[in-house]
């Protein structure tokens, strides 16, 4: 064990790539007299000089620093390769990380030079930079002199054996194949290319809080209307070579994220791109000058495996004990900086936890000792941000570029459109709520697990052998890299490096193999990477840096470094604040609080360059031209129709809406504040009245904003227990029972004044909103909506029906898991155990109730209470209409040991309900079938069957011009004294009619065809249709809110799971929409 050096704060650094260089750098040379004022490699063998505040040691588990930037010599004649290493110390060794099978020797540092005899210098992890982009990378390089050449950058998409092939080099490239200008998908790749650079830009001009910008890549897509064939030819290709990832792992992408990158990275415009260089002498320049900066202090095959945690004693502060392999400890340190891949940094914190734990266990020492732990918080946090493994060839092999030269790219992106369509089509598929774009996909596992992950090279896969292929990591695509055109090769041989390849280059023309992992940015390695920086970052000492933090290229890791570094010391970068000799290219405004280089910020700058006459016309007519006049018509509107309580709608500008008195509605004393985020919320409103309302929600173009107080809540509408109502709050979906606040609001406006009157063409004008002469124009976009409805959404034998609970029930049998109670898993309202709410504490006198017990224990006592309105007895038969995921009927057999059919239209309820009726062992007694009711009713051996029927929540899907049928159809299977139960939805009488002639949110996008017929409704087709009497009413309309709101609570506390099944944002504000 190391003893710390007396009056110096010590500094551990651990992983040896740009992150790790860049921060020890800054350290070392901020402070130390002996840095030559050009820079150069700073003239020292030590990291740190007499005078310095900090000691300074990097920890790199390899035999060699630089990561991912790793320079071989190959031999092209011989097909062998040898390693540079850098002058680095050994302390430790550890194995290789080269195949067995391949030719290596590690050999001290050469000067670089490349001779005509086969030998030439390669990087396998290239690095490129431009002073635009890379601000702080290149001006590091010309403060350690290291030299930059320009390097080619052009990208090539080459799919089916060339069918379809492209490259961005000339305009002969981009017609590699002449034939692709006679088919559409060319066509419509180019259009949707053209489209895409000019307006992708205007999603980062939307405010920061703006739902709309919380979407990925493939929802992106969706939501814009961009065309396969963009995703195929260009986007998913182009971001797989960029960050090493699967086709499904980049369709997760924040779309964010890829346009800010494009667009900084001025890959948005056809002209004025900046110019990448690369180093002329390969990595292996600057780590060798780093090497010699650092000189001990640089410790080499000396991987950190564990730490340990402790106070101490004569200073009372945090210190880190850390161990290499065999528990050998490499000293104490007042810092940690993780420059590693987050899961290793992961698992070398829980090391720490894992001992703690054990020394407390063996000393029976029940009591936490918070100084000896590391927050858990933030290993989970580390633990989210996911690494991909990539198997990477380095070869000769033609086989592995595009089929013609001149479609040969730097950046070459090869595979089959085919497996890019088939997924990108099966998401489209799954897609059957009106208006919820689920996009093309999202990756329903994780790539790799953090147990898998071993510092800069990862081998999930032992060999890696399941990383290649088809049905590899990389799955539709797989990324060549021309090495001669990006590095600029002086070898008349060409020298590729192949990323996860469907087909392994030929043996014979292989110089190496290897493994390396590359971070994943999805939704969820995004909000694990926030959670590092903004909550625990220098925490307790504990500093992380890496590409990871930002977009993955070597300036994020660079800068990652710096900013930590900076952060530790307090002293700026050189070259931030524009103090650097010969600086031509400065990023930003010189400051004196400038630290390091920010990225630049090009989005204004592009939507300006774009935004021509010709668009900004289009602009002024399709868009402003029709929000002030609807705006106009839904304030006037909204002033006449809000007269109790408060509607304040929030503007971009600023600027505040307010509507109403102010006074208490219903039990709702606060006001309701909706944020727009989009003026077309006026238009949606104005043209279709309440369904443009839910459409304007579920487009993210306004949310409902939460209350600072739980106690402003209504008590009606409060969470049970000690949950906070507000806790559901989020960015995507604003506050869904604020979103409640709103619809009640709407209904206590609606129901406040006098009772609305029927008028001779037999519809009510009770609901005051709907018929108010502000939005008369809303009456056009209605009657577009009612017929789309009665056109296409009929609930006929021929077709409608199925249709409908198709588009509905058979979404994802795991998806309605996500909500349903745990056991009965019934998708209709429970009864709870409920007594009338005491005035105390709805301050008034009310009809309301007090609901106890849980959603599993309602469900269960809504089961017995069927059976018992049923009258069912032992033994007898019944018929279960609609049978869901077969709870009622598993109930019936096990309890009243019934022989129960049951009948339905959706394949997947019927599946998961026999694997549930297999498992409790109910075969003989339970038989399921899909068959429209009406077909079933009119077998014959079905006449007279069943002693009891049961209808469960299955009426609504009927419709209203077929009640009676259905009533029909129950009279020809029940037994002469036999007895039908239904449970239904309900529309109030008052309002049904008007309901009949319209459409709304519930029928359209939630129920496809659905209608909830009034009680008279159903009574009266019971009459025409059958001779069935009526006996019984129970009224449990307040249990069915309280079912609703359970289930919305259960559905948003599991908005992860819903979203690894591949559903998005518009989805998921639609069920907040339905309570």
């Amino acid at each position: 064990m190391e003893v710390k050096t007396v009056g110096k704060t010590r500094i551990a650094i651990i992983g040896g790539g740009v992150s790790g260089l860049a921060a020890a750098w800054h350290l070392v040379q901020s402070s130390s007299t002996s840095t030559s004022s050009d820079g150069g490699d700073g003239g020292g063998g030590s990291s740190s000089s007499s005078s310095s505040p900090y000691d300074v040691i990097l920890f790199e588990s390899e035999g060699r620093l630089g990561g991912h930037a790793h320079t071989l010599r190959l031999n092209t004649r011989t097909r062998t390769c040898v390693e540079y290493a850098n002058g680095a110390s050994v302390h430790s060794t550890t194995t290789n990380i080269a195949d067995a099978d391949a030719t290596v020797l590690v050999v001290e540092e050469e000067d670089g030079k490349r001779n005509d005899d086969g030998m030439v210098d390669v990087d396998v992890g290239f690095m490129v930079y431009n002073p635009v982009n890379y601000p702080n990378m290149t001006r590091w390089f010309d403060r350690l002199g290291v030299r930059g050449e320009d390097t080619d950058m052009s990208l090539s998409v080459s799919l089916d054996d060339g069918i379809r092939e492209w490259s961005s080099r000339s305009l002969r490239g981009l017609l590699a194949n002449p034939l692709q200008l006679f088919k559409s998908e060319f066509r419509s790749f180019l259009s949707d290319l053209t489209r895409f650079n000019v307006e992708a830009g205007d999603l980062l001009l939307l405010p920061r809080d703006d739902p709309r910008r919380m979407v990925t890549i493939g929802e992106y897509l969706t939501r814009e209307g961009y065309t396969v064939a963009f995703a195929t030819y260009y986007l998913l290709p182009m971001m797989a070579a960029l960050w090493s990832s699967s086709h499904e792992d980049v369709l997760s992408f924040p779309a964010t994220s890829l346009i800010e990158f494009m667009c900084n990275h001025r890959m948005l415009q056809l002209f004025d791109r900046p110019v990448y260089q690369t180093p002329a002498g390969r990595s292996i320049e600057y780590t060798g000058v780093m090497a010699r900066i650092l000189g001990d202090g640089a410790r080499t095959r000396t991987p950190i495996v564990s730490l340990k945690k402790f106070r101490r004693a004569s200073t009372g502060l945090v210190e880190y004990e850390l161990f290499t392999t065999d528990g050998v400890s490499v000293g104490t340190f007042d810092h940690v900086i993780f420059a590693c891949h987050s899961p290793q940094a992961a698992r070398i914190l829980e090391s720490n936890n894992i001992d703690a734990a054990a020394a407390a266990s063996a000393a029976c020492d029940d009591d936490d000792d918070d100084t000896a732990l590391v927050d858990r918080g933030l290993i989970d946090a580390l633990r989210m941000i996911e690494y991909g493994d990539n198997v990477v060839y380095v070869h000769s092999d033609p086989r592995l570029m595009p089929t013609r030269k001149c479609a040969w790219g730097a950046w070459n992106c090869m595979g089959k459109s085919s497996l890019l369509a088939s997924r990108i089509a099966s998401r489209r598929e799954g897609e059957a709520m009106e208006g919820s774009a689920s996009g093309f996909g999202n990756r329903l596992t994780s790539s790799s697990s953090d147990d898998d992950v071993r510092g800069d090279v990862a081998n999930v896969n032992g060999d890696g052998a399941s990383l290649e292929g088809e049905d590899g990591r990389m799955r539709a695509v797989y990324v060549t890299y021309h090495l001669n055109r990006l590095q600029n090769l002086k070898t008349s041989t060409d020298v590729f490096v192949s990323l996860n390849p469907h087909v392994p280059p030929k043996s014979e023309l292989v110089y190496r193999r290897q493994i390396m992992a590359h971070p994943q940015f999805n939704v969820r390695t995004h909000a694990g990477r926030s959670m590092v920086r903004d909550l625990y970052q220098g925490k307790s000492g504990l500093w992380f840096c890496g590409a990871y933090m930002c977009y993955g290229f070597h300036e994020d890791g660079c800068r990652s470094g710096f900013e930590v570094a900076t952060s530790i010391n307090g002293i700026p970068l050189p070259w931030a604040n524009g103090m650097d000799d010969g600086d031509t290219a400065v990023t930003a405004a010189p400051t004196t609080t400038t630290m390091v280089l920010p990225p630049p910020d090009l989005a204004r700058s592009n939507h300006e360059r774009n935004d021509g006459p010709y668009r900004r016309l289009k602009r002024l007519l399709t868009y402003r031209l029709p929000v002030a006049i609807c705006k106009a018509l839904v304030t006037r509107f909204l002033k006449s129709a809000i007269t109790r309580g408060r509607l304040i709608l929030k503007l971009n500008d600023g600027s505040l809406l307010s509507f109403g008195d102010g006074s208490a509605c219903g039990d709702d004393s606060r006001p309701v504040t909706a944020r727009v985020y989009d003026d077309w919320f006026f238009v949606k409103v104005a043209t279709e009245f309440d369904l443009g309302l839910a459409r304007s929600y579920m487009a993210g173009q306004f949310l409902v904003e939460g209350l600072d107080d739980e106690e402003g809540y209504p008590w009606t509408l409060r969470s049970p227990g000690k949950e906070r109502t507000k806790a559901e709050t989020n960015g995507v979906i604003g506050d869904p029972v604020g979103l409640t606040r709103l619809f009640l609001l709407f209904v206590g406006n609606r129901d406040g004044g006098e009772i609305g009157l029927r008028s001779a063409k037999q519809h009510t004008y009770a609901n005051a909103l709907q018929n108010a002469s502000g939005l008369a124009i809303s009456k056009v976009g209605s009657f577009v909506n009612y017929l789309r409805f009665k056109i296409f959404m009929d609930n006929s034998e021929r077709g409608g029906s199925l249709k409908n609970i198709h588009a509905h029930y058979d979404l994802s049998n795991d998806l309605f898991r996500t909500f349903l109670d745990k056991e009965t898993l019934m998708y209709s309202s429970a009864i709870y155990d409920a007594v009338a709410a005491p005035p105390a504490i709805s301050g008034r006198p009310s009809s309301g109730l007090m609901f106890k017990g849980s959603l599993e224990e309602a469900q269960w006592r809504k089961l017995d209470t069927l059976c018992d309105r049923a009258q069912i007895m032992p033994g007898q038969t019944l018929l279960d209409i609609g049978f869901g995921w077969g709870g009622l009927s598993l109930h019936a057999a096990k309890k009243y040991g019934c022989r129960v059919t049951g009948i339905t239209l959706s394949v997947e309820q019927k599946a998961l309900a026999e694997e549930r009726v297999e498992k409790e062992g109910l075969g003989h007694l339970i038989n399921f079938e899909v068959v429209d009711y009406r077909v079933f009713a009119r077998r014959a051996d079905n006449r007279g069957k069943f002693d009891r029927v049961i209808s469960c929540e299955m009426i609504e899907a009927v419709g209203h011009e077929h009640l009676g049928e259905f009533f029909w159809a129950v009279e020809q299977v029940l037994a002469y004294d036999g007895v039908l139960v239904m449970e239904a939805i309900t529309t109030p009488e008052a309002r049904y009619e008007t309901y009949l002639r319209s459409t709304d949110f519930i029928n359209t996008v939630i129920f496809p065809g659905g209608i909830a017929p009034s009680l008279h409704a159903l009574i009266d087709a019971s009459y025409k249709w059958s001779t069935l009497t009526l006996e019984h009413i129970d009224n449990i309309g307040l249990h069915y809110a309280e079912t609703l709101a359970e289930w919305r609570r259960r559905f948003n506390a599991n908005e992860a799971t819903v979203r690894k099944m591949g559903f998005d944002d518009v989805f998921l504000r639609g069920p907040c929409s339905v309570e």
